[in-house]
């Protein structure tokens, strides 16, 4: 269970084991708010796998400094939004290491609803979330979304993508083709990253299979992985990241 206390308010989110033969296109969740004046509890089947997993990603991909302005998903079916606000200054540019360094935001809100979906409960609620907070959140997700889910997500198919994150950070799921289909989770990388195309190692975070129709992108197009890190290249790279992080 993912559970966060700020300001005298508990919000829980927990993702729940499907039930036998439910549908492997929505997730099974269960949300919680309480406070010395509400106390609400909603298990939901209407954010999709492929939805929550977003979220999950949409997180760490904040906490790593990807997003330069406020990025916005909405579940409308479980009357559930999040807004995620990087660190930001007026009139200045930043850089993603300027935004990974600095608190970020994120809000997650609520349209509470009765049992039968049909009446609203006192309109929308907010609950804001800092960086450690985030990280928190974000990882136990991650950790019951693949207890889950790991299964589903890894997916069938002829094009083998690994996902991948910028070293001293993991989740980001940078998707890139690997047509060695070697690769293995855990492992270190070289990939070209970014709009300038820089070359760097990146850890391996996942690996899954699809076809044209599921793949994040057009196998024809996308970027490929360039080759597997040497373990003298990948702790050098690491050391690197530790030294500049201190």
């Amino acid at each position: 269970m993912a559970a966060v206390q700020t300001q005298g308010t508990e919000f829980c989110f927990s993702i729940r084991p499907q039930k036998l033969f439910a549908s492997e296109f929505w997730a099974r969740t269960e949300i919680e708010v309480s406070n010395e004046y509400v106390s609400y509890k909603a298990t939901e089947a209407t954010i999709s796998i492929e939805e929550l997993e977003e979220w999950i990603t949409a997180m760490f991909r904040l906490l790593a400094g990807a997003y330069g302005k406020e990025y916005t998903l909405a579940f409308e079916r479980a009357g559930l939004a999040v807004d995620l606000y990087p660190h930001t200054q007026r009139g200045k540019e930043l850089s993603r290491e300027e935004r990974r360094k600095n608190d970020c935001v994120m809000a997650i809100r609520l349209l509470m609803r009765s049992k039968d979906k049909k009446r609203f409960l006192g309109g929308v609620y907010t609950v804001l979330l800092h960086r450690e907070e985030i990280l928190s959140f974000a990882q136990k997700l991650r950790t019951e979304f693949d207890a889950a889910y790991g299964k589903y997500v890894h997916g069938r198919g002829k094009f083998a993508f690994v996902g991948v994150s910028p070293l001293g950070y993991a989740g980001c799921q940078y998707w890139y083709l690997d047509p060695t289909e070697t690769v293995e989770k855990g492992e270190y990388v070289w990939v070209r990253m970014g709009k300038q195309d820089i070359e760097q190692i990146v850890y391996t975070d996942c690996v899954r299979y699809f076809n044209d129709d599921t793949a994040p992108y057009d196998p024809e197009t996308v970027k490929q992985i360039l080759r597997k890190a040497t373990e003298e290249e990948a702790q050098k790279a690491i050391r690197q990241v530790n030294t500049s992080a201190k």
